[in-house]
């Protein structure tokens, strides 16, 4: 039997737990390169859509790009090896900006990429635009507040996706893009969808995949685009 919502995001949980009982910076592989994962960070040694959207993102060449919440910085350091001309990422995180850090070095990208600390599009001026904005958004629906770890997976209210939507157009270019990792087995897209369809975009979905945390579930790439 299919379980519930409930069953999925304490499935979650109990995976993001699991990541939390890593003390020490660890090593793991993506795409054949090696990263190193922070204690108290998303880590995609237990959560598998990191290597899914670092595979499928369609990076254009040498745009700018933004990534909200890159965690180990691995999906930032693809879209410098695919050809963007220079990534910035933001995270609320202070471990993940080190990390982000850590990994553009290691992957010799440091020269090509900004990692700031802030809430969403908290750090950027109103001069900063990009042609891509992409986030791995957490798209467990939850009411209650969450750790800084677990704003990774959890959005209370989707409060912070909305923000992500609402704000998006203020720092894309013209013709810009979001790209936004979801799975509509963990979250509910209908809320996703009114948010875009509010602030005036337009979505479809890139790319998906099956996969397993504690339940089967499915990660999907979403394109929005502005509709006018």
């Amino acid at each position: 039997m299919k379980p519930n919502y409930k069953e999925y995001i304490e499935g979650t949980a109990k995976v993001l737990r699991e990541s939390e009982k890593e003390s020490e910076k660890y090593e793991v592989e993506i795409l054949g390169r090696k990263f190193v994962v922070y204690p108290n960070v998303f880590s995609p040694k237990y959560f598998f859509d990191t290597e899914f959207f670092a595979k499928e993102l369609p990076v254009q060449k040498e745009e700018d790009f933004l990534e909200i919440g890159p965690g180990t910085g691995t999906v930032s350091v693809f879209a410098l090896i695919n050809g963007a001309k220079h990534v910035t990422a933001i995270d609320i995180n202070p471990a993940a900006v080190e990390n982000t850090k850590e990994n553009a070095k290691l992957n010799d990208v440091e020269d090509k990429i900004t990692v700031l600390q802030g809430d969403i599009y908290s750090p950027l001026s109103e001069d900063d635009k990009f042609d891509t904005i992409f986030w791995n958004t957490p798209f467990g629906y939850v009411e209650e507040d969450v750790s800084i770890l677990e704003k990774a997976v959890f959005d209370p209210e989707y409060k912070s996706t909305k923000k992500f939507i609402f704000e998006a157009k203020n720092h894309l270019k013209k013709n810009g893009r979001l790209l936004i990792g979801f799975s509509t087995t963990l979250g509910k897209f209908e809320i996703l969808e009114e948010f875009l369809n509010q602030a005036g975009f337009k979505v479809r979905c890139l790319a998906k995949t099956e996969s397993v945390e504690t339940h089967p579930v499915l990660f999907e790439l979403f394109e929005a685009v502005p509709s006018e």
